[in-house]
This record gives structure tokens, C-alpha cells and sequence, in this order.
């Protein structure tokens, strides 16, 4: 997955206008978000993907074949800022049992132990390296049974946006 990074960035980075549009209209539109993965995997002629892979109870929503071994990846649009009246960080989403992530560890941790498993996460605007690092600190310390690995840097995105790229593992 971290090889699939750089043509990730091309083309988020020429839609600012799209990412600067959501953030201000404090929207997320995971739809939206894989509708440009999905067309950035064909554009880079991977495959096989497949969207919506069904797994023994539920769905994952993505898995892409890179080096013989199938990715399963979770894919999350998060905002990040004021949205009403509230302030949403990276460590709200990252704790949050109900509309953060956990829902999406758990469909992971029923795929094979050997498989590849993977967060991508878009987010707008950019939190910056210390609201990104300090929301990692606090889910590890809160869920200990899952190791998030993060493979890529608020620091190499521009401010509109940041595509988190997290290795998942159960301890």
C-alpha cells in the first residue's frame, strides 16, 4: 500500500479545490473519497482491487492485490476542525467508539492473520504532526489489543489535506 502513496498525493493534491470546498462546508463524503481511489487504482493499472469485498460477517472496503499478497483497507474521510458546535482532532475520531474507527479494527481483525491489513484516511483539513501523533499516542494507550502503525506524515501533505496511511496489527 505505501508504494500506492505517491500517485495518492498526485492526485489529491490537484483537487485542493474539491478538499478546500468540504472543509468549509464542514462535509465528509467517503463516497466521493473512493469513487478518486477507486480511479486513481485503475489509472495506475492495479489490480485486481475489488470494492466492498465481503468478508465471513460484513464487508471491508477495499482489498487491492499488490505482490501476490491481498490488502485489506478501511477507508475513513474525516474533518477535522469546527463542524457545528463541535471540534473535531484526529484523537476524536481515534477514540470514539461509535463514529471513529474501532467498528472498522474489528471487521479487519476476522481477516486472515497473514493478510495485510490497512486504515486509509482522508482527512481535511491537514492536523499537522502534533494532533496526529498525539490522537495515535491516545488510541494505543486506550485499545492496547491493536498496534497502529502510521506509514505516512502530516508534514508531506499541503494544509487542505492529509491521507493517513495506517498499518492495523492485533497484539
Amino acid at each position: 500500500m505505501e508504494r500506492l502513496v505517491p500517485a495518492l498525493k498526485d492526485h489529491f493534491d490537484s483537487l485542493q479545490d474539491r478538499l478546500r470546498c468540504f472543509y468549509e462546508l464542514q462535509m465528509q463524503v467517503e463516497g466521493w473519497f473512493k469513487g478518486e481511489l477507486l480511479f486513481v487504482l485503475r489509472t495506475v493499472h492495479i489490480a485486481p482491487f475489488d470494492r466492498e469485498a465481503r468478508l465471513e460477517r460484513g464487508r471491508v472496503g477495499l482489498t487491492v492485490t499488490l505482490d501476490g499478497a491481498t490488502h485489506y483497507v478501511e477507508l475513513k474521510h474525516w474533518h477535522i476542525g469546527r463542524q457545528g458546535d463541535a471540534v473535531y482532532s484526529p484523537r476524536f475520531y481515534l477514540l470514539d467508539k461509535h463514529v471513529g474507527i474501532v467498528r472498522d479494527l474489528e471487521k479487519l481483525a476476522r481477516v486472515p492473520r497473514t493478510s495485510p491489513k490497512w486504515l486509509l484516511v482522508l482527512m481535511t483539513k491537514n492536523p499537522g504532526p502534533e494532533a496526529w501523533q498525539e490522537g495515535l499516542s491516545a488510541f494505543h494507550h486506550k485499545f492496547g489489543e491493536w498496534k497502529l502503525t502510521a506509514r505516512t506524515a502530516p508534514e508531506t501533505f499541503p494544509s487542505s489535506y492529509f491521507l493517513g496511511l495506517l498499518s492495523c496489527n492485533l497484539t
